[in-house]
């Protein structure tokens, strides 16, 4: 497998027997394939096309390259054939895959498939995971796993001048960049005593806080361009809460499921989210009128590895939502198509 290399498309039609939406299935190659973290940017600003990931065989120990295709399930093209590639995101401009690799901060245009390496990080090591940018795509921002045994947030800047570890802390996880000015950097480690777990630090790694939102269960994202972070609850404390930093207590915007990974449009308008024990499907909410539905039943496995987690999230447009299941025995990548009565319904 080379990058820039074309495959035929596995497309597969579908209509969730329960909703009636209409689903595409994106791939069906017989390995591993995931979408990307619900947090992290996948599309192109048309929203014509998505990456995702694969593994090359059907071992635990593969590696992982990343392919793009288009929402019809064509054009299905791979993008990197480097080893470790890890932190893959999509520029907001729709232009580049930006990954890191053993300290290699790298790019490859979604259109020619040219690759370059613009920084180097002597400190990062292979495991790097959940990358972000901020949407005038300026600066990239990983956590990895350092060479002195740390977990660090490393910042670069998508021009080369800027690649620097902003912060160490034995655990991080889930670290996300405000987008809109990238001012601040969130990410989980945690609970503490207060049952906080979501904690935030200025763009150059300092002023470590807690936002005083308890009892998330780790899967969060920051709402849109609201400077607003929303965040999935524990079971016990069933929905999905927003707040913002300054704000004395958190809203609540949906309860009475156990939603699992819970991810937002790029408008802040819309909110989805998976469910599990037990799995009700995918729920999608308006942020407006609180008024949320099922759109789909993903009937994946939900076991650990992440591949079995549908972790849905919005396209730009707002019109998709891309998801995991293995409901086939083989993990796929498949879109699920938000009927526009569905979305006039809920606004109302």
């Amino acid at each position: 497998m080379a990058r820039g290399q074309e495959y035929p498309s596995e497309r597969q039609f579908f209509v969730d027997d329960k909703t009636g939406v209409n689903i595409t299935k994106l791939t069906a190659f017989p390995t591993v394939n995931s979408k990307f973290y619900f947090h992290i940017n996948a599309f192109t600003p048309d929203s014509k096309t998505l990456v995702f990931k694969s593994y090359r065989y059907a071992q635990r120990d593969s590696e992982v390259d990343v392919f793009k295709v288009n929402t019809d399930g064509r054009g299905m093209v791979q993008l990197t054939d480097s080893p470790n590639v890890r932190g893959a995101i999509v520029s907001y401009d729709g232009e580049w895959l930006y990954y890191v690799t053993d300290g290699q901060f790298r790019r490859v245009s979604m259109k020619t498939y040219e690759e370059d390496t613009i920084s180097y990080l002597d400190a990062l090591t292979s495991d790097a995971e959940c990358a972000s940018m901020t949407y005038d795509d300026q600066f990239y921002y990983v956590e990895a796993t350092l060479k002195n045994g740390n977990r660090g947030i490393a910042r670069f800047s998508t021009d080369g001048k800027e690649a620097e570890v902003i912060f160490e802390h034995p655990d991080i996880t889930h670290t996300q960049c405000e987008p809109t000015e990238g001012k601040v950097i969130a990410f989980q480690y945690g609970p503490d005593k207060h049952n906080r777990n979501i904690w935030l630090i200025d763009r150059d790694g300092s002023n470590l806080r807690p936002l005083e939102l308890p009892y998330g269960n780790g899967h969060w994202m920051w709402l849109g361009g609201s400077k607003r972070i929303m965040s999935n609850l524990e079971k016990e404390y069933q929905g999905i809460a927003v707040m913002a930093e300054l704000e004395e207590a958190p809203e609540m915007f949906v309860n009475g499921e156990h939603y699992w990974h819970g991810s937002c449009s790029m408008d802040g308008q819309w909110m989805v989210s998976d469910t599990n024990w037990p799995d009700h499907g995918i729920h999608i909410l308006n942020t407006s009128t609180k008024k949320h539905r099922v759109l789909c039943y993903p009937n994946s496995s939900s076991c650990h590895p992440q591949w079995t987690h549908p972790h849905p999230s919005f396209s730009p447009d707002g019109k998709m939502v891309v998801y995991n299941s293995d409901v086939s025995g083989i993990p796929n990548v498949y879109l699920a198509h938000i009927p526009d009565e569905l979305l006039a319904e809920l606004a109302q």
